[in-house]
């Protein structure tokens, strides 16, 4: 998973506010305008998901998972630290399927995401804490329907392997933790739970 797949989002406007007091000597800030379209069969692409074995629901069909999102990232330089930041505004739709009936549980997100703070840990690695705003939207066929909406403070470790100024090669290394404020309707729900009654 590289560093633009986990930043997906700020506004370009604000984004390059975050560019301006970039340094003389700076390289130009990467735009990337991206889309991305994910298909799979929930089970074969996730180990465990949804079958019992961490307590949760069995799901007993086949889930085809489907999402077609787009943004803009934009990523560079950022005050006198040199230190490389990053951010995007996205959306997203997302659904689930169940191959045997083909009932639908479809979920519409967008908003923006942006690094805050960046801390080079001098090994290679950087911790990143960041923000991601907007609201996620989820419908299902029989006229239910939940929003999540807020703001959630995040904060990850990455690994740039060696090159702080290409997101590409990033990689994943570490969730430390996050925290969540507003409305999120899906929360205390159990999703495999929602699953079965939804498109099951």
């Amino acid at each position: 998973m590289n560093r633009k797949g986990l930043v997906a989002g700020i506004a370009a406007a604000s984004a390059l506010g975050l560019l301006v007091a970039s340094p003389a000597t700076a390289a130009p800030p990467i735009v990337d305008h991206w889309t991305d379209h994910i298909e799979h069969i929930e089970q074969d692409e996730h180990e465990n998901w949804c079958d019992g074995s961490d307590g949760s629901v069995v799901v007993p069909f086949d889930v085809l998972y489907t999402e077609d999102a787009s943004g803009t990232f934009i990523f560079g330089q950022r005050g006198s630290t040199g230190l490389y930041y990053g951010g995007s505004t996205f959306r997203s739709e997302f659904s689930w399927t169940n191959t045997e009936n083909g009932r639908t549980y479809t979920a519409i997100s967008r908003g923006t995401d942006r690094d805050l703070h960046i801390t080079d840990n001098g090994d290679g690695t950087i911790t990143i804490e960041g923000v991601s705003t907007g609201p996620t939207t989820y419908y299902a066929d029989d006229g239910s329907r939940f929003k999540d909406v807020g703001r959630n403070l995040y904060t990850i470790v990455i690994d740039v392997n060696g090159t702080p100024g290409n997101p590409d090669d990033d990689e994943f290394v570490e969730f430390i933790g996050n925290d969540a404020r507003g409305q999120f309707d899906t929360a205390e729900r159990d999703f495999c739970a929602d699953i079965i009654e939804f498109i099951g």
